[in-house]
């Protein structure tokens, strides 16, 4: 985890020569630090496209109670002017502001194709000010659609196409940009080097909507004289031909791979060479590449590789024209979510010879990507089968059985050049597995012939979770690989199997997701899918993007929009995406406010996956469920609109918010028995009861008799166990523990029998799996790893309260038998850090971390007859710390920001 940069906290005594600002005066003082600057949530990014970029910093110090009061921002088209404090761009002067975050760039019209940079400095509530930051950058894209003069390029191949373009480079170069763009996948070639290290790019859209982006710096990869740019399309979703289930192949944008180029270059005296795409272009005749597909695999035929194809000279024997094409879509956009990479590599751990020629490779990991192999034996000609799955069959093979798909699912073929060894992996596909099974007569490999790469979204990684438990660490690195496994543009539900976007699983994930990984560029992306998939009605498909199958009605998925809207705000603190996307989420909720019947909605889907019901639909329906979240999305709207202004909008959601809670209890709640049902009977159901809990609906003089049934039916039916699918399992952990039965939550937490993620554990999975039953289909699938923001949350005790971790409280549950426990989140403020140690009965030791522009409540456990300093000292007498009160066993503090080390005892 690189957190390195913010978790060093240097001393911040400053001792000033030449004062920022000619007003302040030479003085020894602390003084806060800003650093780690960000435009558009990155550092350095090259080529927004954004005409009010959002800015961004980090503040520290080693004084405890820093907190900024005022900022002022300069911004230049010339790094130097910096230096004498010139904003030609923008100077926002001092504004009054705690404000370091999603900071609307409000300079100057900004230019295409132009580096801007710019640097700040901060007052504190003394009023003295900061030296200036380190400066910083942001390059623009294109902003217009005009700045595009090139054509969309296509070919009518089968294979995957070739285009090639050569040009002159005489004179001193300055810069060079590549801006590109594909519908499917694209990789390209300057002079026979490949451009960038992406993979499987550019990410997957509502193609006919939206297309996006990338830039490049080429300007090291250019020659004086003759130079080439080639281009390899991959057909991704837009080109998918393997019938499927889904019908991706037939959705109404589906054709074949498209792509348009500009390279920019610009020479030092101040002219520009243009090279874009148009049907002076040359397309190859057939590359190797004969087939590829996201869902089957590819077909790879060595002898056909053209080695020198992206050179200058280079003479195919067939070149064509190219087919200029219309874009797929009216709207290009530069892609601000970071790229999918190979991020690791995997030493296979086990290699089994089922017979000549014939293997099957343990990796020893559930990954997303694919192999490198080198191919030893066998002649030219020669057809090598790669066979890739997440688990063996009775026969020690890979077992691919499905049936959504109506071809062979990841499975590449390769046919050998030569008698030599051949290295070669794949690039227009990727597989979730552990085992590869390599097939071909008279090859022979070793355990070192195959090396497994590790292929998925390459988000930062903003969270760390650790403590004496073994099975919780399990669960929290295993949610976190299998989260990683499963993002590729857009998080998908499995990457074996499906490959799709499924929005009940990933709003359940949101919290877990942020917690671990910097989600905010990945999750405004896929917010604009949702919209871009929004039905006129103003419908939400559960699945995205969208292919138009399967019109599920099921408000626990179709919600995502607004939740992780949401999600996006009160992590981030940015109120822009509410601003953007508030009239679509206004036609989603009214979409659903008009099917409401007496103030309950209905789901199509439910409680996903419970105990015994492996088809997925749970006995009971979807009635609570969606009702549940239709309240959770009004209470949201609520707070949405109240913070846009628009109180009418605000009040009317809030009322209908109290109307579904009536309607819940008037509908679903047995008084008498103090239980929660559905239209459907099926007995008792620990969902159905769990989420009224978890929304604080239950009426006050029944609340405690509906608790003591769903604890009896925990501890004597389920015998301790949880007995939920993926929406109670969100909710049930963190519920149980707020209402005082932690005790209860940490045994289902701890169980190693069926149904439990500790039983996966216990099966040696290395990553979460989709049923509670070791048959499952999917061993790569993350929609149980939700238990993970209770460690954070209830374990560790980091709980946010106001947007963007300005507040936050902090209580740890020492919880059965745990000693330990510490987390770390790099938030928008900075870095948070919590740990806690106990011996039981003499001792409680909790440090706390809380970065400038924030303060925390904080609970320290109050021992029998004991005492709580803070650093040595009775923590009343702390600087920075000022007594609350005692409440159910804790003592209650607020800190300022600073770091902590309180003591029970």
């Amino acid at each position: 985890m690189n957190l390195n940069h913010r978790l060093s906290f240097t001393t911040t005594w400053l001792v000033y020569g030449t004062s920022p600002c000619s007003h302040i005066r030479e003085e020894a003082i602390p003084m806060i630090k800003v650093s780690s600057l960000t435009t558009e949530y990155a550092m350095n990014p090259l080529g927004t496209d954004k005409s009010n970029p959002r800015l961004g910093w980090i503040n520290e110090s080693m004084q405890r109670g820093q907190r900024q009061t005022a900022y002022r921002i300069l911004v230049s088209a010339i790094a130097q002017n910096l230096d004498s404090e010139i904003g030609e761009v923008w100077d926002s002067g001092k504004c009054a502001s705690d404000r370091c975050v999603s900071i609307d760039y409000s300079g100057e019209k900004l230019q295409s194709a132009t580096r801007y940079y710019w640097k700040v400095c901060v007052w504190d509530e003394k009023d003295r000010i900061s030296t200036w930051s380190p400066i910083a950058w942001w390059e623009t894209g294109f902003l217009h659609t005009e700045d595009w003069s090139g054509v969309w390029l296509s070919s009518d191949s089968e294979h995957a196409p070739l285009f090639r373009s050569e040009f002159q480079v005489d004179k001193l170069l300055k810069q060079a940009r590549l801006y590109i763009s594909a519908a499917g996948y694209c990789e390209a070639y300057l002079n026979g080097s490949k451009v960038g290290d992406y993979k499987l790019e550019p990410a997957f859209t509502v193609y006919n909507k939206r297309n996006l982006y990338h830039v490049y710096d080429v300007g090291a990869q250019l020659v004086a004289g003759k130079n080439c740019v080639g281009v390899e399309l991959g057909r991704g979703f837009y080109g998918l031909q393997t019938p499927n289930v889904w019908n991706w192949h037939r959705v109404k944008w589906n054709d074949n791979p498209r792509f348009i180029a500009q390279l920019v270059i610009q020479y030092i005296d101040g002219t520009v060479l243009l090279v874009k795409t148009d049907d002076r272009w040359e397309l190859i005749g057939e590359g190797p590449t004969i087939s590829d597909s996201i869902f089957a695999g590819e077909q790879y035929d060595a002898r056909k590789c053209r080695t020198n194809w992206s050179k200058a000279g280079f003479n195919a024997a067939e070149t064509i024209k190219p087919k200029v094409v219309p874009a797929p879509s009216r709207r290009l956009e530069t892609q601000s979510m970071p790229p999918i990479r190979v991020v690791g590599q995997v030493d296979a751990a086990k290699m089994t010879v089922l017979g000549e020629g014939h293997y099957v490779f343990d990796m020893g990991d559930t990954i997303a990507g694919w192999v490198e192999t080198n191919i030893q034996g066998g002649g030219s000609g020669q057809s090598v089968s790669f066979i890739y799955g997440e688990k063996l069959d009775e026969t020690g093979r890979v077992d691919n059985r499905q049936t959504a798909i109506e071809a062979e699912i990841q499975t590449d073929h390769y046919i050998k050049s030569s008698e030599r060894a051949e290295k070669w992996e794949p690039k227009f596909s990727y597989k979730g597995f552990r085992y590869v099974e390599i097939i071909g007569q008279g090859i022979r490999l070793s355990l070192s012939d195959v090396v497994g790469k590790r292929v998925h979204t390459d988000l930062r990684s903003t969270g760390h979770f650790q403590c004496s438990n073994i099975l919780f660490n399990w669960i929290h690195e295993a949610t976190r690989k299998t989260l990683l496994n499963n993002f590729h543009g857009i998080i998908t539900d499995t990457p074996k199997y499906e490959k799709n976007g499924w929005l009940g699983d990933a709003q359940l994930i949101a919290e877990t997701a942020a917690f671990q990984f910097d989600m905010a560029l990945f999750w405004e992306k896929w917010l604009i899918d949702m919209r871009d998939s929004q039905r006129d009605d103003g419908y939400i498909p559960v699945m995205i993007p969208d292919s138009g199958w399967g019109d599920f009605h099921a408000p626990e998925w179709s919600s995502a929009y607004v939740l992780i809207a949401w999600r996006l705000y009160w992590y981030y603190d940015d109120v822009q995406v509410l601003r953007e996307h508030y009239g679509n989420l206004k036609r989603y909720v009214e979409y659903e406010i008009a099917l409401l019947d007496r103030g309950m909605s209905s789901s199509d889907l439910g409680d996903w996956l419970a105990p015994g019901y492996p088809e997925g639909r749970s006995p009971e329906g979807g009635q609570l469920t969606s009702s549940f979240h239709l309240h959770l999305v009004l209470r949201t709207m609520t707070d949405i609109a109240g913070i846009l202004g628009f109180s009418m909008d605000s009040e009317r959601y809030g009322k209908l918010a109290e109307e579904t809670a009536e309607a819940i209890n008037r509908d679903c709640l047995d008084l008498e028995n103090g239980l929660y049902y559905t239209n459907k009977a099926t007995g008792y159901r620990q969902t159905s009861n769990i989420l009224p809990l978890a929304l604080s609906v239950v009426p006050s003089n029944v609340e405690r008799v509906v608790e003591n049934c769903l604890l009896h039916d925990i501890e004597r039916r389920s015998n301790g166990h949880a007995d939920v699918g993926i929406i109670g399992h969100k909710y049930f952990y963190p519920t149980l523990t707020r209402l005082g039965y932690g005790e209860a939550a940490y045994r289902a937490a701890t169980q190693l029998t069926y149904p439990s993620i500790g039983l996966w554990f216990q099966q040696e999975a290395t990553a979460l799996w989709e049923y509670w039953d070791v048959n499952t289909r999917s061993r790569n699938h993350y929609m149980f790893g939700t238990i993970v923001q209770w460690f954070y949350e209830y374990i560790a005790g980091i709980r946010q309260t106001a947007a963007g971790w300005s507040e936050m409280e902090v209580k740890p549950y020492p919880l059965g038998d745990l000693t330990s426990a510490e987390a770390t989140l790099d938030t928008v403020k900075g870095i948070i850090h919590v740990a806690w140690t106990r011996t039981v009965d003499i001792s409680f030791k909790l440090t706390v971390h809380v970065p400038v522009q924030s303060r925390a409540r904080v609970h320290v456990p109050v021992l029998p007859a004991g005492q709580i300093t803070e650093n040595g000292l009775p923590a009343d007498q702390a600087s920075g710390i000022r007594y609350i009160k005692d409440e159910n066993g804790y003592r209650v503090y607020e800190i300022e920001a600073g770091r902590y080390a309180f003591a029970s005892r």
